[in-house]
């Protein structure tokens, strides 16, 4: 990368939506207070959003970061109070629980300034809490955790722990929606409909822990599938139960092309742990379908369930 004066480089502001999650949070300021980036050239920004303790004193342990509060809650509402009270020119969401590389921030900004990009996606690498011994839900989203690649280039999005773009961009699309759909993947919609320009950035990484147990899996299909429900239902209108009974029916199928994933995966070790995988996705498969079929015959229930 270029030589540049730190005065001349943009000002970039990163903003972290939280709730509940003091420890992971430490964690991650440690890692964007050791960036490569110039210290006078960067803030942090994480936007509370109703956790049971205050955030301050996490927080205040790092100079560059400051910590903001939105009550209404959704990660959406969150990231919008962070652009809100923010000054950089580059901005960059991300998560708490993730750890961000140590040239992160220099090379989004790379990305953003020196090519065609206006929305960046990096790479999110998942690791388990102990790599010896990895549970079997570790060893599933080992495989399909994040592949930010893929939702960028075939689905036009990018993952909401590293959406990465300009202040003008962002002014652009407008702000994140809040509540009951997945606001990355719509943000990243809204976008691309309009002409702009999403690039995957393999060198800009975040580390990302894996979910541990299943109870944590499902809970996230529950949260997805509403999402898609609540998606589905808005762009569909009066063809919403037709197009979702016909999706349920096709995820009914065995998923030859995810074991094949599984079973050509690179990030596991051997076959025994390309087994273990395989029984989750086979699990969690018709977990999701299971879900889907109850959300057509209870919807009311499920609305109360997920609603934000």
């Amino acid at each position: 990368m270029t030589d540049v004066s730190s005065a001349a480089k943009p000002f970039v502001s990163v903003i972290i939506p939280h709730l509940n999650d003091h420890d992971r949070l430490a964690l991650c300021l440690e890692h964007l207070h050791a960036q490569t980036w110039p210290r006078d050239r960067y803030e942090v920004i994480v936007v509370d959003n109703g956790s049971q303790r205050p955030i301050d004193e996490v927080v205040a342990r790092f100079p560059l970061s400051r910590a903001s509060f939105e009550a209404e809650r959704g990660c959406g509402s969150a990231r919008n109070r962070g652009v809100a009270e923010s000054k950089g020119e580059i901005l960059l969401f991300t998560d708490s629980d993730v750890l961000p590389a140590p040239d992160w921030i220099e090379r989004a900004v790379h990305w953003l300034t020196q090519g065609d990009a206006d929305i960046v996606g990096g790479r999110v690498r998942v690791f388990p809490k102990d790599p010896a011994n990895p549970t079997d839900v570790e060893l599933y989203e080992q495989v399909f955790a994040f592949q930010n690649w893929k939702y960028i280039q075939r689905k036009n999005f990018t993952v909401g722990c590293c959406i990465l773009t300009r202040r003008e961009v962002y002014d652009r699309v407008g702000p994140f929606r809040n509540g009951n759909l997945p606001e990355d993947m719509e943000w990243g919609h809204r976008a691309t409909a309009m002409g702009l320009r999403i690039r995957y950035a393999p060198d800009v990484l975040l580390s990302h822990p894996a979910r541990h147990h299943w109870h944590e899996l499902t809970r996230k299909m529950d949260r997805t599938t509403f999402h898609y429900r609540s998606m589905w239902r808005e762009r569909s209108g009066r063809m919403f139960w037709v197009k979702w009974a016909l999706f349920t029916a096709a995820l009914a199928v065995p998923p030859v092309d995810k074991l094949w994933e599984v079973f050509t995966c690179r990030n596991l070790d051997n076959t025994q742990q390309k087994m273990r995988a395989a029984r989750v996705l086979l699990a969690l498969r018709y977990y999701r379908v299971r879900r889907m079929v109850e959300h057509m015959l209870r919807p009311d229930v499920l609305l109360q369930e997920f609603k934000v």
